[in-house]
């Protein structure tokens, strides 16, 4: 089952957060990650989800 079809959303990818995910953020050692928007820590937005 999707995230489309289950009504809830991708959640955050940081470390202990689990939060709805808002933004893709291009991190320097892990590639792209989805976050929210408390989690960017100042690295570059990616594209919002």
């Amino acid at each position: 089952m999707s995230f489309a079809s289950d009504g809830s959303g991708p959640f955050c990818g940081a470390l202990g957060c689990t939060e709805a995910a808002d933004v893709v953020i291009d991190h320097p050692e892990r590639g792209e990650i989805v976050v929210c928007n408390d989690c960017t820590s100042g690295y570059v937005v990616v594209r919002h989800v």
